[in-house]
């Protein structure tokens, strides 16, 4: 396997006239995870991809694996929770593209993911194990498990991408910094969002954070994901700025998540640290033309397509 994911994918509601929820009377239902955005996007960009979590014995679980499996996503390691129930989310956006989101997630039956549900053998065999800041958040079972999963991958050479995904709604007024920078001195890769490496690395000078970064932890490669500012790729030798792509955007949820997909597909290809970047870029910036975490992801064949400047994908 070349990219392994763990972590809660819930099931998404979004009113078809994508105004507020109040006046929402009907929705379309999506998936929504960072961890299995990732893994669907890296696996549409021509690599095998597994996801271990656990769903509720309910229909919204179902329809989460339905739709996971259909974009040819491994799920041999999703368990099945009879006690308790699937996650589930309600986006709107308003007419200034602001997105809005509740959760109803609370012990959920990905809450209740522990270290006995990895397979030992399942992280020895992937070259990448991808993870996000909002797993260890959502109970200390789930932090126990990440865990477990790091110290199975870091045995066997498997390099451990982390993407903090700080989400203040699931801190509950708590300070979890220093179980964010717990998990960066674990990851060999850190894809990071600017507002996150200013607060975790206290500055605003990408020289600075840089240096803190590479002097602090062992890392391998870094991102600093800036949105439509574009976005800043390193390793200890050097750091580069990669422009944004310019296109229209309506809907920026799961945008960084595309990037993590587009710069991991860059390494699993033994692609150059600007190439990287670049893929990363693109990923994101066309996430963002469609409604839905997963519904912009670009084929391999698109991505190439635009990286070799042959043709622009309009949706």
């Amino acid at each position: 396997m070349d990219l392994v994911t763990i972590g809660e994918t819930m099931v998404s509601f979004v009113p078809k006239n994508y105004n507020s929820l109040q006046y929402g009377a009907d929705f379309t239902m999506h998936i929504a995870g960072a961890e299995s955005n990732t893994a669907i996007g890296v696996r549409k960009l021509g690599h095998t991809a597994g996801w271990i979590s656990r769903i509720g014995n309910d229909e919204f679980g179902q329809f989460i694996l339905r739709m996971i499996r259909a974009e040819g996503i491994d799920t041999s390691q999703v368990t099945v929770d009879k006690e308790h129930k699937t996650g589930l989310m309600f986006k709107s956006i308003s007419p200034s593209n602001e997105t809005r989101v509740i959760y109803y997630r609370d012990s959920s039956a990905a809450t209740y993911l522990e270290p006995s549900l990895i397979s030992e053998s399942y992280i020895a065999d992937a070259k990448i194990l991808h993870i996000t800041g909002i797993t260890p958040i959502l109970s200390n079972s789930c932090y126990e498990t990440l865990r477990y999963a790091i110290k199975t991958a870091k045995s066997n050479q498997t390099l451990i991408s982390f993407d903090p995904n700080i989400r203040f709604k699931l801190w509950k007024d708590q300070d979890n910094s220093n179980m964010i920078k717990e998990f960066i001195s674990m990851s060999d890769i850190l894809l990071i969002g600017r507002e996150e490496a200013d607060f975790l690395f206290h500055s605003n000078k990408i020289d600075v954070i840089f240096d803190r970064m590479f002097s602090s932890y062992n890392l391998q490669y870094v991102a600093i994901k800036d949105g439509s500012n574009g976005a800043w790729v390193a390793n200890k030798e050097q750091n580069h700025f990669t422009p944004a792509v310019k296109c229209k955007s309506i809907d920026s949820v799961g945008a960084g998540d595309a990037f993590n997909a587009g710069f991991l597909s860059g390494l699993l290809d033994n692609q150059d640290l600007i190439t990287c970047g670049r893929l990363g870029g693109i990923a994101g910036a066309y996430a963002t033309t469609t409604f839905g975490d997963i519904e912009g992801l670009l084929s391999k064949e698109e991505m190439l397509d635009i990286l070799n400047n042959k043709t622009i994908v309009t949706r």
